[in-house]
């Protein structure tokens, strides 16, 4: 007997037309395929651009930041930089250590950088540590440019180079060190007394190789700034001169045995030196602002119009921003910034006794005993902030990002304006 057509097995249900929509229960999966199937080329094209657009972002990622990319701290750039890391607890953050002398408090590729009475520290923007290790010197002293800094212990032979990872490189030098500076390509030199000279200049290359070496039996050579090349360094000294006092500021080229140029001031001391990265030279004094243009063999002299100098912040990319009081109390500051060609770009009345000033962009912020500004070069308050009464040094990192050094904490700004 023939079945009827309904009772008939459908051997074929994908040819089903007129059941579009099937349901688990009388559909065997392994039977059922979708009208519609998901467009597996189009898939594997997307994957295929997003894997070739994330290589395209790292690798420009990569070449931007070239000069990070070494074996000492790779593995911190991919952490911080490209994966966005952040570790910390958040600022104000207690510094490692029972004091922190304000110079050798500083901005290290834009990271917080201090060197304690016990330790030597990098902070990340969240108050975590990119680096913390011990030293054991009685009187650190640290400089720092770019991606290094030098930590040496003066009136000693010790020192060490870190970048913002780790530490490079500890050693000693021959004589008891007068001062130190590192360039931005890891050059660095060694300022020390001498055997048989007043002073003595080692320079040494990033692996840490004798690059060059002069003798000074004049003077007795206290500062030194290396360029950012380290191919030419700026000094500066003092002596005696008929029972008075006169100084000193050298201009050496690691080419040549003898001192490149050469300029004496007498009745001066000079604090100070910094070889700017236009190939000039500016150094602080007692009384005046000296600045050299080296090409031209020209020196000149910017006076403080007997105001005294309260305080100073030196920029290789800029040029000096000073603090200037009519007052020997250091009251009634006035600001004055001279850039790099030795002219005068600013001369801001504040009123105030000045602690600390930093530079940024056409921009000073100051430091007073309880709150801090930052001013245009025409004088405008950009920003005003009252701060922790403990404040005793400000540093400049962005436009709108400062970091101030207190008496046990260290506070980070975020300053809209």
């Amino acid at each position: 007997m023939k079945k009827p057509d309904f009772l008939k097995r459908r051997t074929n249900r994908e040819n089903d037309i007129e059941r579009k929509y099937m349901s688990y229960e009388d559909v065997p999966l392994t039977n059922f395929r979708d009208n519609d199937p998901a467009p597996t080329n189009l898939t594997k094209k997307f994957f295929k651009v997003f894997g070739i657009l994330f290589i395209g972002v790292v690798a420009v990622l990569a070449l931007v930041n070239i000069d990070k990319l070494t074996p000492d701290n790779i593995s911190h750039w991919i952490q911080y930089e490209l994966l966005g890391k952040s570790e910390g607890s958040g600022y104000p953050v207690r510094f490692v250590g029972t004091s922190i002398n304000t110079e050798n408090f500083s901005l290290m590729d834009r990271a917080p950088v201090y060197c304690s009475n016990t330790s030597v520290v990098v902070l990340n923007p969240n108050a975590g540590e990119y680096q913390n290790n011990q030293h054991s010197f009685a009187n650190p002293i640290m400089k720092t440019d770019n991606d290094y800094s030098i930590i040496y212990n003066a009136d000693a032979t010790g020192y060490r180079i870190i970048n913002r990872s780790s530490t490079l490189y500890s050693g000693n030098a021959s004589y008891k060190l007068f001062d130190a500076d590192i360039a931005a390509n890891g050059t660095y030199a060694l300022l020390t007394y001498g055997n048989d000279y007043l002073s003595e200049l080692t320079v040494n290359d990033k692996d840490n190789k004798k690059q060059y070496g002069y003798s000074f039996a004049e003077y007795y050579v206290s500062n030194v700034s290396v360029n950012s090349s380290g191919t030419r360094a700026a000094l500066s000294g003092v002596s005696a001169k008929d029972g008075g006092l006169i100084s000193v500021i050298y201009i050496l080229d690691f080419s040549q045995k003898t001192y490149y140029q050469k300029y004496e001031f007498e009745d001066t001391y000079i604090y100070d030196i910094c070889y700017l990265d236009n190939d000039k030279v500016i150094a602080v004094g007692d009384n005046s602002v000296y600045h050299v243009d080296i090409d031209n063999k020209k020196l000149t002299e910017i006076s403080y119009n007997s105001r005294v100098l309260t305080t100073y912040s030196m920029k290789r990319n800029y040029g000096v921003v000073l603090s200037l009081s009519m007052n020997p109390d250091g009251h009634e500051c006035d600001i004055i910034a001279i850039n790099s060609d030795g002219k005068k770009d600013s001369e801001v009345s504040t009123g105030k006794r000045i602690l600390s000033l930093d530079y940024f962009n056409e921009k000073i912020c100051v430091l007073m005993q309880n709150d801090f500004s930052i001013y245009n070069f025409k004088g405008s308050q950009l920003y005003h902030k009252e701060v922790s009464s403990d404040s005793r040094k400000i540093c400049f990192c962005d436009t709108n990002t400062l970091y101030i050094l207190g008496t046990s904490n260290i506070y980070k700004i975020n300053a809209e304006y």
